[in-house]
């Protein structure tokens, strides 16, 4: 007998031309993964995989070593109603209907590893090495040990994954419901199920069966693979349908490794990487879905989750949470909101697979866009029941997919955006996955949509999503629910747009013909609105209720006004008439005609404002008026004055003492509370960030040198490195804006809740060990820190001031001088040609207010959040804040001032004669702020509070190397490959090695794939895992009529369903994605 062992073995290595064919075939096939990481070169990427697949079936159907006799004709014959019937469902299957799909195809791959799993247990010549239909040489006990363990694996995985994958697609079809089923005693069950499958595998190879027994070890086989069947099915269905996406992306990972599973069984380097490939193509979406739900692998797996009709949740909402109305509207109002807006997001959720309104919605964005409105797509990963499923959808429906953007993507532009339109979401945009740290959703992360100006909800009913929680966004007084069927409600939205723009058909030079055909100038949306406004105006002004005055500031150097021209057409559509001082807005490039042409009366002079308004806005605290020859608060007797007070300061204390004495009310924009019913009025955070966002450019346009890292001819250089210190909303645009120059930002907060969101910035988050206290207080904001976290905070500025080429600081404390962090020392410590910009005022001793200087060789400048430099966005922000300020305080056509509501009560400083500042401490905090109880003042809401305070014995590090889990992985490993190496024959060694570098490559290959390609990479890899093909051609031509050539058969059967069907559809699929036409 030969001794396999050796792999130079002539009998042992496949013809030159074969091996040369399959190493271009999987090459192809690495091409074909390439070419899916971006939408242009997607299609070339399947025509490489489909070349790929094709060379290797002929290779192995040509070459007469492995099919002979009558093997050539069956192998078409079987391979036919495969192709068949996979081309036809590629065709015929609706992209609605494409999870389903995925599903059954994860399914087939496995069955067809099953089946060529008994096939090979019951050939004759199993344990020897066949060439040209001859047992030529009896394999080594090695290599049948090898082969047999493989053999149960690819029966094992394959029937789990058939299983699981027929479960699942008939949950997502609905024949079964999509609630979590679970058994009792899992635990137990799933021991003696695998018990069973381990022991009935091991007799079918033991004692008196062997290979090829067809009584007993057939039997017990069969056993293994009903056992396998049956934990399959019970597994996917413990799984709730809003995992789902979870559960298809891991049960494809699965048919790519039962496909390798029979790549080791037949020794065969094809199956092996094709199978690592698909492997890790499921393993990688898996992750990605997990990661976007916020959920563990393991916990999808052991299921009761996403059952979509749970509605006993942990953790009651708070009261605070579930006050609010539902606001009610139909197709007109929405149709209004829409026209009337600039730009518009719009969040395809599940409820649009459902109603098939792809189509409808993509000519409703395309006639708002005619409009001249802009519209994008935002997609959550997990929208839908599989990995991209919304991309195809609105593919489908020729949406351009240059405007689908990502969730990551997209989150920073919901505060800019008029209008959200949801189609069927509810979970993917529930705030209580950030606001309620009880919620089972806390921590998912999600689409933004509250922060936008208007969301709109469409969805048939007001029920829960599939992870059975209530939605407070539903509540929000922002948002607008319009219930009906997805389809015929967004058919109704179309045929009123339609009514809108019937006038707007124009030619390609801007004109439209009449039934005269002459030619007429076409307005422009704008124009049409102005005129259409000033038709209303006298209508308007006969409902006003409430008068708003807006007056110069007296700092000459505030260039700012307190409410722009847009506001005041705003605020008069709401029945609130604004009077203005001629020349208030000039600075900002807010003319007289401007105010005047949206609605705004001028007045000549402050006092004439004063006398009229019922409520004076302005942006400075009120002070002494030059032009009133007295203070401004004095003239301001029973009326309601709205600006920046500064009421923790002495000076606000004066103001309210001072509006006592002349019945003036202050309500203080600096002292809204950060809640989230606040987002939209909160005007600290609107300066802050263009504050924040103007800091980089300034020093940017200090520096002298690249921001990002560049590779010329000239040399190579590195990024520049930024400082943030303090991550309130202007620390994090300057996070924003630095990252997005190219730079490496670091930041420092001593509040460690702001941690995760300076990462999602791309920002680096420098931890200061030292846990016995927290930065923040009740309202959010941070506070004064002890001596001994001072100097530990002096000694990681003064390393980083080492290090860094720009500092920026906005650390500030309401109501107390900016505190000093960056100390001479650390100026002198920076590099020259440095720049540090101090926003707070005083973070940097050396810094001199409104200056910019140079001191030894390092820039400081001494900015400030005022934003005068910005003048017309600042403006513009405070005003939109303003408008919206009112619009909560004025209901029902009159002023309420709700001493019950947060938001008022908190920013009232002084009401009828009362100085109500500061309010009670219940009525400020945020969930972003410490809570503190009467036993403990642990900070229950910051996330690093909630890990263990002592890393566990798997965490712990070992010589500062790696943890003790990487250390035991590292022994197991190990252990594995000295088995390997004492014990294992050498074709496995090498298979082994094909496998491991497959997993790796093929891991960074899919992980680089765009996100709106996941549903072609998944059905790719259903084609992908059909090339188990192989296993069944390699056993066709075995004894004609033998169990093992008809097994062989189905194999190649069901495994070309794969195979056409996988490229066929994918190819359909991208065939969809077209890029706008400019």
């Amino acid at each position: 007998m030969s001794d396999l062992r050796n792999a130079d073995d002539p009998i042992w290595i496949d013809k030159v031309w074969l091996d040369t064919i399959v190493v271009a075939g999987l090459t192809c096939f690495i091409l074909c993964l390439m070419g899916l990481s971006q939408v242009p070169t997607a299609k070339m990427g399947i025509l490489y995989g489909i070349a790929g697949m094709i060379a290797l079936i002929v290779a192995y159907w040509v070459d007469d070593t492995y099919t002979y006799d009558e093997g050539t004709w069956l192998i078409a014959a079987s391979m036919a109603p495969g192709a068949v019937a996979g081309l036809i469902s590629a065709v015929v299957v609706e992209m609605t209907a494409l999870p389903e799909m995925v599903g059954a195809y994860n399914g087939f791959g496995g069955l067809a590893a099953a089946v060529a799993g008994y096939g090979l247990y019951l050939d004759p010549g199993a344990t020897f090495l066949v060439r040209d239909g001859i047992q030529v040489v009896e394999q080594t006990d090695e290599m049948l040990i090898v082969q047999a363990i493989a053999l149960w694996l690819s029966i094992v995985i394959g029937l789990m994954t058939f299983t699981g994958s027929m479960v699942a697609t008939l949950k997502l079809h609905g024949t079964i419901a999509s609630k979590s089923v679970m058994i009792p005693a899992r635990g137990l069950y799933t021991a003696v199920i695998f018990a069973v499958m381990v022991v009935f595998g091991v007799l079918a190879f033991a004692g008196d069966q062997t290979w090829n027994d067809r009584q007993a070890g057939i039997a017990y086989l069969a056993i293994v693979g009903a056992a396998a069947g049956l934990y399959g099915y019970t597994a996917v269905m413990a799984i709730g349908g809003g995992d789902m996406p979870v559960s298809i992306s891991f049960l494809n990972s699965l048919s790519g490794f039962s496909t390798t599973a029979t790549g080791f069984m037949l020794f065969n380097k094809a199956l092996v990487v094709a199978g690592a490939f698909v492997g890790c193509s499921g393993i990688i979406l898996t992750i990605i879905m997990c990661k976007a739900m916020n959920r563990n692998v393991t916990n999808v797996l052991l299921g009761g989750f996403g059952e979509g009709s749970s509605t006993e949740q942990k953790g009651a909402k708070s009261k605070d949470d579930k006050e609010g109305d539902v606001t009610m509207v139909e197709a007109s109002e929405v149709l209004e909101t829409l026209t009337s807006a600039k730009s518009v997001i719009i969040v395809p959720g599940y409820g649009m697979a459902v109603a098939k309104a792809q189509h409808a919605i993509a000519e409703l964005t395309t006639r708002l866009r005619r409009l001249g409105i802009m519209v994008r797509f935002a997609i959550h990963p997990v929208a839908g029941r599989m990995p991209g499923h919304m991309n195809v959808l609105l593919a489908e429906a020729h949406v351009p997919y240059d405007i689908t953007v990502s969730m990551d993507q997209i989150n920073q532009d919901f505060p800019s955006t008029d209008v959200v339109l949801i189609l069927g979401g509810n979970d993917i945009v529930n705030p209580a996955a950030q606001t309620d740290p009880d919620s089972p959703i806390a921590g998912m992360p999600v689409l933004e949509v509250w922060k936008a100006k208007t969301t709109i909800v469409m969805k048939r009913s007001l029920r829960v999503g599939y992870a059975g929680i209530e939605n407070p966004l539903f509540l929000k007084p922002n948002n607008r629910m319009y219930l009906g069927d997805a389809k015929e409600s967004t058919e109704k939205l179309v045929a009123l747009v339609g009514n809108v723009n019937k006038d707007a058909v124009s030619d390609t030079d801007g004109t439209h013909l009449d039934d005269e055909e002459t030619a007429v100038p076409t307005l422009s949306k704008q124009e049409k609105e102005m005129l259409q406004f000033a038709e209303d105006l006298p209508k308007l002004r006969e409902a006003v209720f409430l008068r708003v005055g807006v007056i110069r500031e007296v700092d000459p150097d505030e260039e700012k006004v307190a409410i722009v021209p847009a506001g005041c057409k705003d605020l008069m559509k709401q029945g609130i008439q604004v009077y203005v001082e001629s020349g208030a807005g000039e600075k900002g490039q807010f003319f007289d005609s401007m105010y005047e042409a949206n609605g705004a009366i001028v007045l000549s002079s402050a006092q004439q404002v004063l006398d009229t308004a019922d409520i004076l806005v302005k942006i400075g605290a009120p002070t002494f008026h030059p032009d009133l020859n007295q203070h401004e608060i004095d003239r301001m007797s029973n009326k309601t004055l709205i600006s920046f007070l500064g009421p923790r300061t002495e000076q606000g204390k004066t103001l309210m003492t001072r509006a006592v004495e002349h019945k003036v009310n202050l309500l203080a924009v600096d002292a809204i509370p950060r809640i989230s019913r606040a987002q939209s009025l909160d005007v600290l955070s609107s300066q802050a960030k263009v504050a924040g966002y103007r800091a980089v450019i300034q020093a940017a346009y200090q520096l002298q040198k690249f921001c990002n890292g560049e590779i010329t001819s000239a040399g190579s250089f590195e990024p520049s490195k930024f400082l943030v210190v303090g991550a309130g909303v202007a620390g994090l645009a300057a996070i924003s804006t630095a990252s997005n120059l190219g730079a490496h930002v670091r930041a420092f907060d001593t509040r460690l809740e702001t941690k995760e969101q300076v990462e999602s910035l791309g920002g680096h988050f420098l931890v200061l060990d030292f846990d016995s206290e927290s930065g923040g207080d009740a309202a959010g904001y941070a506070k004064v820190m002890s001596d001994a976290f001072y100097e530990k905070e002096m000694a990681l500025f003064l390393q980083q001031a080492k290090e860094v080429d720009v500092i920026i600081t906005t650390a500030a404390i309401p109501g107390r001088p900016a505190p000093v962090l960056i100390q001479a020392e650390h100026v002198n410590a920076m590099k020259p040609g440095g720049v540090i910009v101090d926003l707070a005022g005083g973070n940097c001793a050396l810094t001199r207010p409104k200056e910019t200087y140079v001191h030894n060789g390092i820039t400081i400048i001494g900015s400030d959040m005022t934003n005068q430099a910005m003048n017309w966005q600042a403006s513009t922000m405070y005003s939109n804040n303003i408008v919206n300020l009112l619009g909560m305080l004025c209901k029902d056509r009159q002023m309420n001032w709700n001493a019950n509501d947060p938001v008022i009560r908190g920013m009232t400083c002084v009401w009828n004669g009362d100085i109500l500042f500061p309010p009670p401490e219940s009525m400020t905090a945020t969930a972003a702020a410490p809570q503190q109880n009467s036993s403990s003042t642990k900070n229950i809401a910051t996330p690093e509070k909630k890990k263990p305070s002592q890393p566990t014995f798997l965490e712990h590090r070992l010589w500062d190397l790696a943890s003790v889990r990487e250390f035991l992985l590292v022994g197991v490993l190990a252990i594995f490959f000295a088995v390997v190496a004492a014990f294992a024959p050498v074709v496995f060694s090498q298979q082994l090695g094909y496998f491991i570098l497959a997993a790796f490559l093929g891991y960074y290959l899919i992980e680089n794939v765009n996100s709106a390609l996941f549903s072609p990479l998944m059905s790719t890899s259903n084609a992908l895992s059909g090339v188990v093909i192989l296993g069944g051609l390699l056993m066709v031509s075995v004894e004609i009529g033998s169990p093992t050539s008809w097994l062989g058969c189905i194999s190649t059967c069901v495994a070309a369903i794969n195979v056409f069907g996988g490229f066929a559809v994918s190819y359909r699929m991208l065939l969809m994605f077209n890029k706008e036409k400019l």
